[in-house]
């Protein structure tokens, strides 16, 4: 449904406050299983109306063969000729055109970049899919949109589009000088002009890559899917950063390659949700920015009232499933290779983390402000935690994190860190070992509730304090260890036999079929392929670290190869042989 234009928008909503009623909220599928997400999540047409063709060059062909999209399938589908209804000599003259249920079909050539906005006529079943033709990387995005020239593609408060097959090309990469756009692909709801979110967009299969900040960046968007890309070489930043405002993703089986900073970046960002959301014209008589929790929540429980839960960015993002990537050679920068803030109720599992030079996953809210105060100092006593109100409101809590592999051997790091009132979290069947301090690292404020165990550590380390907060100094000069009695504020810590500690790289080596630090990914040319001396991170039949040490109770029903999983294997990938 088109976004109404901002008057009619505020007319609908004081209408709506006038009785009473907030909007419903955007029904999210609630699940383990990616698959079950996507399809009860996206339907898409069987078949489409109109061709839009965009031909680079020569002379245009009447018919095409196409691919249907078929989401929840790594083979490739069987291929359908459509007729040519129009031609297009530019992405953005296409764009222009597209309606709801349109496929742009895009020839070999190189492209400038292209802004989408909203399609009244686009929603289920009317996708507007934007394809590329021909082999891998043979479709070039190598030079901005003319009408938004920090972005390759933009979707701007746009719905239900599909973005498959490009390669985006930047023109700078880490240690070069920074240049171009900032990201490949932006999906922006621009709440603060729009009242809405981005919604239902389908990343896939794109190699978006040497951009100057991001591959992908998106901010006030929900439902959305990142799959089976390569995002690689920011200059500034991150492979890919999804941000302020965001719930309801599924990203699964990329490559988050070689970036200065994060691998993958969700950082849902309490001050720039709110700061976006007091943009909105409806909200200008709320009071002034205050940098308490008295206020962010105030204004929650009002903008609640105004738009409905989950339609405006709040500073958490929730229902996220995460699985299946890789993350390789990223973070010379800082960060953390997979870098979560604010992130609630999401599942993180099968993710394959080596060869970084940050932190491998780490949960905290961001350094926001309205935290602060139950961040730093954080609890000393269990009596001083009374239940989650008394808690920070935005770090990363009740997330479950099972089955990955991270390798490292990073000073001041962790392997996976919970800080910042990341309290609530379920930790199984993970490979954390980081050979400098610590594997596991936790401090007071997220010590609540956290459910770890059945994992392959080296150090575990509880400290008193956040030692990554933003609004101190790094490392911050008062970190202690924690209070020994906090410790009964979890649910379960790792111990053995339960969990293996003391684990290192090199005593871990053996018992992988191939240990090793190659990169996963060789670029050639305009694409990728897999690099045949990386390393096979299965553990061997006979491993005593890794096979069915799990909690067979929580594990997933694949493994990060697709594999089905018969046993409670550790780590990202099954054993060899099963």
């Amino acid at each position: 449904m088109k976004a109404p234009r901002l008057s009619s928008l505020v007319a609908l909503v004081a209408v709506s406050c006038a009785a009473g009623a907030a909007p419903a909220p955007p029904a999210f599928v609630r699940t383990q299983d990616s698959d079950a997400w996507v399809r009860a999540t996206f339907h898409m047409q069987e078949r489409y109306p109109r061709v839009l063709l965009v031909r680079a060059r020569g002379e245009a062909p009447r018919r095409v063969s196409v691919p249907a999209l078929e989401l929840n399938t790594r083979r490739r589908a069987r291929a359908r000729e459509y007729r040519v209804d129009s031609v297009f000599d530019t992405l953005q003259a296409a764009a222009d055109a597209a309606r709801g249920g349109d496929l742009v079909a895009v020839m070999p050539g190189s492209y400038a970049g292209f802004v989408l906005t909203d399609r009244e006529d686009a929603g289920d079943g009317r996708y507007v899919h934007f394809k590329a033709l021909g082999g891998p990387g043979q479709v070039v995005i190598d030079r901005p949109s003319e009408r938004e020239p920090d972005w390759m593609i933009l979707l701007r408060a746009a719905h239900h589009v599909v973005i498959e097959g490009f390669n985006i090309a930047g023109a700078t990469g880490p240690g070069l000088e920074p240049k171009g756009p900032l990201a490949g692909i932006m999906i922006d709801g621009d709440f603060g002009r729009s009242g809405t979110n981005a919604h239902h967009v389908a990343v896939v299969g794109n190699f978006s890559h040497n951009h100057r900040k991001w591959g992908l960046h998106s901010t006030d968007t929900h439902t959305v899917l990142i799959q089976d890309n390569l995002f690689a070489l920011s200059c500034l930043e991150h492979s890919a950063y999804v941000s302020d405002g965001s719930d309801n993703y599924v990203i699964r089986r990329n490559v988050f390659y070689a970036s200065r900073n994060a691998g993958l970046q969700c950082n849902i960002d309490p001050q720039s949700s709110l700061a976006e959301l007091l943009k909105h014209p409806t909200l200008a008589a709320h009071r002034p920015h205050r940098p308490t929790r008295e206020w962010a929540m105030a204004l929650l429980e009002h903008a609640t009232q105004v738009f409905g839960e989950h339609n405006f960015p709040d500073g958490r993002g929730v229902n996220f499933i995460i699985e299946d990537n890789v993350i390789n050679g990223n973070g010379r920068g800082g960060g953390g290779a997979l870098n979560l803030a604010g992130l609630q109720e999401s599942l993180i599992q099968n993710n394959l983390i080596y060869g970084n030079f940050n932190h491998g996953i780490a949960l905290w809210d961001n350094g926001n402000p309205y935290d602060a105060p139950r961040v730093i100092p954080g609890p000393r006593d269990p009596r001083e935690v009374t239940g989650p109100d008394a808690l920070p409101f935005w770090g990363c809590r009740s997330n479950r994190i099972r089955n990955n592999t991270v390798l490292m051997a990073n000073p001041q790091r962790a392997a996976l860190i919970l800080v910042n009132g990341s309290w609530g979290n379920r930790v199984r069947n993970n490979v954390l070992i980081n050979d400098e301090p610590s594997s596991l690292e936790v401090s007071g404020s997220s010590i609540y509730g956290l459910d770890s165990s059945h994992n392959v550590l080296n150090e575990a380390h509880y400290v008193g304090v956040s030692i990554h907060s933003v609004l101190e100094e790094w490392p911050y000069r008062g970190a202690t260890k924690m209070a020994p009695a906090l410790a009964s504020l979890a649910a379960r810590l790792d111990d053995e036999p339960r969990s293996a500690l003391g684990v290192t790289r090199s005593r871990s080596a053996p018992d992988f079929v191939r240990y090793g630090e190659e990169p996963w990914v060789l670029i050639e040319g305009n694409w990728w392929r897999d690099n045949p001396e990386r390393p096979d991170f299965r553990p061997r039949v006979d491993s005593k670290l890794f096979r069915g040490r799990g909690d067979p109770t929580d594990t997933p029903v694949r493994d990060l190869a697709g594999e089905p999983r018969n046993g409670a294997d550790i780590g990202a990938l099954c054993a060899a042989g099963r």
